[in-house]
């Protein structure tokens, strides 16, 4: 079985697919790939610089676990398309393939994926970049950007919460002076963090204050993360 998930950055997106294991014996995957629409170019992330998967070096699936696969799309659009695309837009679809200990082939195919462009909001938080691996009690910066698509001036005051029960918690100073951002601009934060547990979690929480309105902004959760075992 497999289950979904996607986070949208400026530009692109980054889809998470799990695959769980759901019969009573080890499978080989031989195959997990996003084939993205003829709009998307597609970065498989599930492998390492050196080319080896970030998996365990079998390629055997046991009963019950569930393998997390990451892949990003970057629109092939230039910005004049990207800012007249409406609507919804197909992103493309997941190809699955395995073999069977008693060597039986399977194949699940999903149907086109669908991406629901949001209408921007006033002030746009993005991840721009994170470590490709992250591990459990090794520290880790992502650059997160601001960015003002209003006709005037910020000058911005940023609070970092713990959620609840989190597996990444903030580290550092949790109150920061981000200062001023001009009309239709951005500006690019570093925030350090900490994962205590493996597993897939949820970053946040943001609180944004414009000092010259007092108006706040919230952000729940900015994305979510694979943490692996140190």
């Amino acid at each position: 079985s497999s289950g979904i998930n996607a986070e949208y950055g400026d530009d692109e997106i980054f889809l998470e697919a799990a695959v769980t294991n759901t019969t009573p014996h080890s499978l080989h995957m031989q195959k997990v790939a996003l084939v993205p629409s003829a709009i998307y170019n597609v970065t498989d992330l599930n492998f390492l610089e050196n080319g080896e998967s970030i998996f365990a070096e079998s390629d055997y699936i046991n009963p019950e676990d569930t393998w997390q696969y990451v892949f990003k799309l970057t629109p092939k659009l230039d910005a004049h398309e990207k800012a007249n695309v409406k609507g919804v837009s197909s992103v493309g679809k997941l190809d699955i393939g395995w073999l069977s200990n008693f060597g039986e082939k399977g194949r699940i195919q999903s149907s086109q994926l669908q991406r629901l462009i949001q209408p921007q909001g006033e002030l746009v938080v993005t991840v721009q970049s994170m470590p490709h691996l992250i591990t459990t009690n090794k520290q880790f910066s992502l650059l997160l950007r601001l960015r003002n698509t209003t006709d005037r001036k910020y000058n911005l005051h940023l609070t970092l919460s713990q959620l609840p029960n989190a597996g990444v918690i903030w580290i550092g100073d949790t109150k920061k002076v981000v200062g001023e951002i001009f009309p239709c601009s951005f500006i690019d934060v570093t925030l350090d963090l900490l994962p205590i547990k493996s597993g897939v979690w949820e970053i946040g929480e943001l609180h944004i204050e414009n000092l010259l309105t007092n108006k706040k902004f919230s952000y729940g959760t900015i994305g979510q993360i694979l943490v692996g075992l140190d």
